[in-house]
């Protein structure tokens, strides 16, 4: 499995996080995470074994992440935004996807992490602790 890359990105003031890993060969995907206040506000995940062939070598493999991550990383820093963190994968190769990035927005940051908590908490049934 190749090491993953972390990268923090601020656009307008606002910070984003991008995480990008290799799966490993027996789950061949690329995953991308932007998160912002902690929260996954969008994923990319990408099956690598489909673009670049069955026996592919490490080194290709590492250019691939390296080209997703950037390429995620530019689409913030141009102001494009992420797609949603229940969007479904992307299924093309970096080239492709570099002449038509997707074009969904972003949510709005009206909540703290520590609202968004609760809210999911009381959905659930839960109390609060004593």
């Amino acid at each position: 499995m190749i090491p993953g890359l972390n990268t923090n990105v601020t656009r307008g003031g606002i910070e984003y996080h991008v995480q990008t890993e290799d799966l490993g060969r027996g789950n061949p995907y690329v995953l991308t995470l932007v998160f912002r206040a902690g929260a996954i506000i969008a994923r990319e995940k990408v099956n690598y074994r489909e673009l670049l062939g069955e026996g592919a070598p490490e080194a290709q493999i590492k250019r691939f992440i390296d080209q997703q991550h950037q390429r995620i990383i530019q689409g913030i820093l141009a102001g494009q935004p992420q797609g949603s963190a229940a969007s479904a994968p992307v299924q093309q190769p970096p080239s492709q996807a570099a002449a038509a990035p997707p074009k969904p927005s972003l949510p709005p940051a009206d909540k703290s992490l520590d609202q968004l908590i609760t809210q999911y908490l009381r959905s659930r049934g839960a109390t609060k602790p004593r």
